[in-house]
């Protein structure tokens, strides 16, 4: 029987609404594990021991962990910044801003990202120093020592299986969402699993598919919210699909299924929308990008970034929830590329679907947008090129080239200059965290 545990609402997993969450009221008896400070060392070592114990991993020695207060956090984001990249001048910014990736107003892709580690991130483990950092925001018992649990994970996660091996290669916004879903997954199921064990809960009274839909639901809002950064969804995509994902990885396989994910964890973040033993249709990339078709434009930046902003571009330009996931679902591959001409930006996002039909999907969402961007979609047999630029003239002159050159003048390249990670993640848990229902 389970210790008495009553909420006052219906509780989010991390990751979810801009608002926090709300606070949940528990039995003064619970285990000291789940109602000590996460702040004195005794606690640590508690909460430490008992999750290293579940995870086979006692050999290991706790790291250390510090508390800082959300000014202290704010102010050391702050001085890690680069000026230079704030300015929101940088060819990256502009095109992903033209594409929609990030908020028309957002200063830079740097901004945004700092904006959003300020505002949402409670703790966060640090793979150079191996240490950990709370930001003291006055969380509630059960919750605190989850959120602390969730952090040591990480710990051990870097000490089980070395996570700069993990995501060695990595280099995408694409590829980063598959890992993170790996790394941030088995941390949210790890530390809900450990916590509900506490709890008393027997494995038949944890409802794991009710919790894992309302997890996914509210991912899928927040990508659809033309409020939120489409970035800033694709920071917390791990915490939903990602749990959804590593929860059926160790249920199924245990702690060997469980390390056998971060052996070999996704390539993409297609891979954890369909979910763990979902059967997988072949990728197919497109080749580096060309050289510019148009003008004296030269190529500054390339990236793939995957199903999931398929689907939240989709989102935003009001499709219905049930074409835009049928469209994501049959992206096969992408490519971002951004030119620059000393004046002027554009970007081209080339998509590959599985069929004609499904890439139409996408076609017809974005030249049907009722938005103020600059952008146009072409569809060529079971490709999609969506053209933004930052004047309709040089939009209409590169929209207009036959897609047939964008094959014939592709550029050798030994090493693409992909972009690496454009969303928000290293470790952390945001502070919009509650252990859910069970």
């Amino acid at each position: 029987m389970a210790a008495t545990l009553v909420f006052v609402a219906a509780l989010a997993g991390c990751g979810g609404n801009d608002a926090p969450a709300a606070a949940g009221t528990f039995d003064p008896d619970l285990p000291e594990e789940l109602r000590c400070d996460i702040a004195t060392n005794a606690c640590q070592n508690l909460v430490y021991d008992s999750v290293a114990a579940m995870l086979g991993a006692s050999e290991f020695e706790r790291p250390s962990i510090r508390t800082i207060s959300v000014d202290q956090h704010a102010d050391e984001v702050r001085n890690g910044l680069d000026l230079d990249e704030l300015t929101g001048e940088d060819a990256e910014t502009r095109g992903l801003r033209a594409l929609g990736f990030i908020p028309p107003a957002s200063e830079s892709v740097a901004a945004t990202q700092a904006e959003y580690f300020i505002t949402q991130i409670a703790a966060y483990y640090s793979r150079g120093s191996r240490t950990i950092t709370v930001v003291d925001r006055d969380y509630d018992n059960v919750d605190a020592q989850v959120l602390l649990a969730h952090e040591l994970i990480h710990a051990i996660q870097d000490n089980q299986f070395e996570l700069n091996a993990v995501t060695s290669g990595v280099n995408t916004e694409d590829g980063v969402m598959g890992v993170r879903g790996v790394i941030e997954g088995d941390a949210v199921y790890s530390s809900f699993a450990w916590a509900y064990d506490k709890l008393e809960y027997g494995p038949d009274e944890v409802d794991w598919d009710e919790i894992h839909a309302r997890s996914t639901e509210r991912a899928r809002d927040r990508a659809a919210d033309p409020d939120v950064a489409l970035i800033d969804s694709a920071s917390s995509f791990p915490y939903s699909y990602g749990f959804a994902f590593m929860t059926k990885a160790t249920q199924a396989g245990g702690l060997p299924g469980r390390a056998a994910q971060f052996d070999s964890p996704p390539a993409t973040a297609l891979e954890v929308m369909l979910g763990f033993e979902a059967e997988l249709p072949m990728l197919d990339f497109p080749a580096a990008a060309p050289e510019a078709p148009v003008g004296d434009h030269a190529l500054e930046y390339e990236n793939r970034f995957g199903a999931w902003y398929v689907y939240g571009l989709l989102r935003r330009g009001g499709m219905s929830d049930y074409a835009a996931w049928l469209a994501a679902l049959s992206a096969r591959g992408d490519n971002v590329a951004i030119y620059d001409d000393g004046t002027e930006v554009v970007a081209v996002w080339r998509v590959r679907f599985d069929h004609p039909l499904t890439a139409s999907i996408l076609r017809d969402g974005v030249n049907d947008e009722p938005d103020e961007l600059t952008r146009e979609a072409v569809l060529a047999d079971n490709e999609v090129f969506v053209f933004a630029a930052e004047a309709e003239d040089t939009l209409l002159a590169w929209a207009g080239q036959s897609p047939s050159l964008w094959t014939a003048s592709i550029v050798s390249k030994d090493a693409p200059r992909w972009g690496g990670a454009v969303s928000v993640g290293n470790c952390w848990q945001s502070r919009q965290f509650s252990l859910p229902r069970p």
